[in-house]
């Protein structure tokens, strides 16, 4: 991104998993270096001509867990945050956690995922490797290091780590003693907008970066992509579509979050807001899953399954289906694909209506919407969303939130902008307005009264109206 906030270019790698029978999910760390390296090399070769870069920053979903010894090379998988090999561990290792004090703590409720669980399962299972590691960190901070040579984490990744006091930005000394392991494995905590290091020679010459780029320490991908969408206040909501569909909106009181069980991140703490989430895990995969079944396996699937959602009336026919619930529902042949579409985009307008109205009834309420991720970028999903909600619904840099909140937070750090504020206002990133329609929002009202009823009798899918 330029200083200005044009996107220059754009890349991608797809992450390589390995998967067992056991509901392992691992990876090799280094191959997602290497990886991450191609994209950086490509898009610096895509600069124009005369460009240089600034400084390079990161946003990234991690919670990934990575085994170093004293020269950073990994001595075990990576273990992703998908990873399902946790069952009893972190009773075994810990005793009885209170889910409830473990939220105040970290800012996230207890799950068997995320390094917490993983640390308890090589506590419990693989004690000499714990024992024997120079380095416990996570893949985030493995690749930072392996382009600066310096250890560093932000307070916003390092609450996937489950091992920090949000609170007090301070790796919490309890839980990291009774792993058995010591401060000093993990990497030092810093705030976000921190100049980490420099890219190395080696890096530079992998990159094609100059030697000593500044690498500025980014944050997890959802409050950078609210960085991205200018959503940094207090009454404004970010809907990030992706994999899973995250709700994000900063909130002043942190307690109001935690009470909610959203996930907090410490977002503008300590000079402004905090950030609350919730997820529609994995809808995406969900929706897939009729997309290929009554839509298209195409290639250009989404673009066939977006048109066909534009050619039918708002209600789908008559059709609700919970894209969460209802994969093996088989749909009566009177309804069209493009019937099928609509009902699946707003189904999945529904859920997260469900969880708005939840907010509500707990004092949380918005008066405007960002949309980003690539369906933000369909021609029907935003104004679907606007009508589901009653709200106008914007969209801003579609699939490049997250990186464009990454490259304001790198230009912070060495000094083009001021804060995130300053900088929304220095980019004049244009937006697309959708307000709702009124007749459209009258009858969805209806459908949603419906779609409610047919999921509390856990029987929504496939049923007309």
């Amino acid at each position: 991104m330029s200083a200005s906030g044009e996107i220059v270019s754009k890349e991608r790698n797809h992450t390589e998993y390995l998967f067992s029978e056991k509901g392992w999910i691992q990876f090799d760390v280094n191959q997602l270096y290497l990886l991450t390296v191609d994209v950086i090399r490509r898009l610096v070769l895509a600069l124009p001509e005369g460009a240089a870069v600034a400084a390079l920053s990161m946003a990234s979903a991690s919670g990934n867990t990575v085994l170093a010894d004293a020269k950073g090379h990994p001595v075990h998988p990576a273990i992703s945050w998908m990873d399902t090999r946790v069952t009893q561990e972190i009773e075994l290792v810990f005793g009885k956690l209170q889910a409830e004090e473990v939220q105040e703590l970290l800012g996230w409720p207890l799950l068997n995922t995320f390094p917490l669980a993983h640390l308890s399962w090589l506590k419990y299972h693989r004690p000499e490797l714990l024992q024997s590691a120079a380095r416990v960190c996570m893949s985030t901070d493995y690749i930072n290091f392996r382009l600066t040579g310096n250890w560093g984490i932000d307070h916003s990744t390092a609450t996937t780590f489950y091992l920090q006091d949000q609170k007090t930005g301070i790796w919490h000394l309890p839980y990291i003693q009774q792993l058995g392991i010591s401060k000093e494995q993990l990497p030092p905590l810093y705030s976000t907008g921190t100049i980490l290091g420099r890219i190395t020679a080696d890096a530079a010459s992998a990159t094609r970066l100059s030697p000593g780029t500044p690498v500025v320490l980014g944050a997890f991908d959802h409050p950078c992509a609210a960085r991205g969408a200018g959503v940094l206040d207090e009454g404004q909501f970010l809907l990030s579509t992706g994999t899973s569909w995250v709700g994000f909106f900063p909130v002043k009181d942190r307690q109001k979050a935690v009470t909610q069980k959203l996930l907090v991140d410490p977002f503008l703490h300590p000079k402004g807001a905090w950030g609350a989430m919730f997820s529609l895990s994995a809808i995406a995969n969900s929706v897939d899953k009729f997309i290929n079944k009554y839509i298209s396996s195409a290639p250009d699937k989404y673009k066939i399954f977006d048109q066909l959602s534009g050619y039918a009336k708002p209600g789908g026919g008559g059709l609700l289906i919970n894209p969460m619930l209802d994969h093996d529902v088989v749909i009566e042949d009177s309804y069209t694909k493009a019937d099928i579409a609509r009902a699946v985009m707003e189904g999945t307008a529904y859920l997260l209506k469900t969880q708005i109205d939840k907010l509500a009834n707990a004092g949380m309420n918005f008066s405007s919407v960002m949309m980003v991720g690539g369906p933000s970028e369909a021609l029907s999903w935003p104004q679907i969303i606007a009508d589901v909600l009653n709200i106008e619904v914007c969209t801003i840099n579609g699939s490049c939130a997250g990186a464009t909140g990454a490259a304001i937070l790198a230009g912070i750090g060495v000094g083009l902008y001021r804060d995130e504020m300053d900088a929304f206002r220095k980019l004049g990133t244009p937006k697309v307005s959708y307000k709702p329609n009124h007749p459209a929002h009258t009858a969805y009202r209806g459908y949603y009264k419906k779609f409610m009823d047919n999921r509390t009798m856990n029987n929504s899918g496939g049923v007309p109206s």
